[in-house]
């Protein structure tokens, strides 16, 4: 080979490597700037995490309770935007935790407080559809952002949101992560919570709720409004229900002929999310509460209210004032009153006026009220 080429061949050789060294070097430059960048953010929007004591200081939102004198029947809860009852997590059925993770976040468990599968796999879906429309939130992400952030979507707030929810991973465990969660979540019809849900929509307490209905509840989660049980999708409602109870049959929660069978069986929404038992006598109790509290510090503050009322009681007096309004019709007496009092200690235990029934007309379509 002559001298010439050979020259030239290891001047082209020498130059490849220093290209390749230069970019090497371009790389590694890149990769320690973002690096370098990524902490700097990370210190940035960690400055203002709240200490690891803040989740447990927190006073959340409770609605006050009127109970009956045995604290066993709810009378009326006041409430502001946040119907809410905190429970311990051990009281929340394992469905509906299983149900949850299976539909919000399948990693909970293993990751560190952000998936970034899901982000990846978010990212490229939307990027696909061309719109924002699909989130890769974890659970403590979501926790994050219904606890110190609007509904607001920055590049900022998605950072710190990210960031808040690495520390928040690391500073607790998973339960106690998973309990705020579950106490904190909005399911609609101002429940938030799963202790508060179950009961606007089954009636029931949580500890109480079918494996059929913890998977409503874990389909509410996505969008309440929408999957109301009380609005205009019921259908939608149901349909993502049965994916909920897929999604935990295909992560092993459940076998697949128990998905099939919770599917078939019927959910009992109760007909009114809101009905005031012992009405007359429960809101003269609100009324004397509103003139010693005020009503905002009763609609935050989660007071568990004792009465003298006796529900076997009161349900007697319903029953007997109307049979005694229907026998009166006759005589065109269409309302009355009865309250029975302890002569002893002067406590009210039953209180009833005007037909019997609260939530009736107050007069038969057609009748006359007055006295010609």
């Amino acid at each position: 080979m002559p001298k010439r080429n050979l020259k030239r061949q290891i001047y082209r050789e020498e130059k490849r490597k220093k290209k390749l060294f230069f970019f090497l070097r371009l790389g590694l430059f890149a990769f320690c700037f973002f690096i370098f960048m990524g902490l700097a953010a990370f210190i940035f929007y960690a400055k203002d995490l709240p200490r690891p004591e803040k989740f447990t200081e927190k006073q959340v939102i409770q609605s006050t309770k009127i109970y009956d004198r045995t604290g066993q029947v709810l009378l009326y809860e006041i409430y502001g935007e946040e119907k809410r009852t905190l429970v311990p997590l051990e009281t929340i059925p394992q469905y509906l935790k299983d149900a949850v993770i299976a539909t919000e976040d399948a990693d909970f468990y293993n990751h560190l407080g952000i998936d970034f599968k899901g982000i990846l796999r978010s990212v490229l879906i939307n990027l696909k559809l061309q719109k924002p429309s699909v989130g890769g939130s974890t659970i403590p992400q979501q926790l994050i952002r219904s606890t110190f952030f609007t509904t607001e979507k920055t590049a900022e707030r998605k950072t710190r949101e990210i960031v808040l929810a690495l520390e928040l991973d690391r500073r607790y465990s998973k339960d106690q992560i998973l309990g705020w969660y579950l106490n904190q979540v909005p399911f609609g019809s101002n429940a938030y919570g799963a202790e508060a849900a179950s009961q606007t929509f089954f009636n029931k307490p949580v500890s109480e709720a079918s494996l059929e209905e913890a998977a409503v509840l874990a389909a509410l989660i996505q969008a309440p409004s929408y999957y109301s049980p009380f609005g205009d999708n019921l259908e939608d409602l149901l349909a993502r229900k049965d994916y909920v109870l897929d999604r935990m049959a295909q992560a092993g929660y459940i076998r697949e002929n128990e998905a099939l069978e919770a599917k078939t069986k019927e959910i009992a929404f109760v007909e009114s999310p809101v009905q005031i038992k012992a009405p007359y006598f429960t809101l003269w109790i609100k009324s004397q509460l509103i003139e010693k509290y005020g009503e905002e510090f009763l609609r935050k503050n989660g007071l568990r209210v004792y009465t003298s009322l006796d529900w076997t009681i009161q349900q007697e007096a319903e029953r007997a004032l109307k049979e005694g309004v229907e026998r009166n019709a006759a005589f065109n007496a269409r309302n009355g009153g009865l309250v029975a009092i302890d002569p002893n200690k002067g406590e009210v235990l039953a209180m009833s006026v005007g037909t019997g029934n609260y939530y009736a007309e107050p007069f038969p379509e057609g009748c006359q009220t007055g006295v010609d």
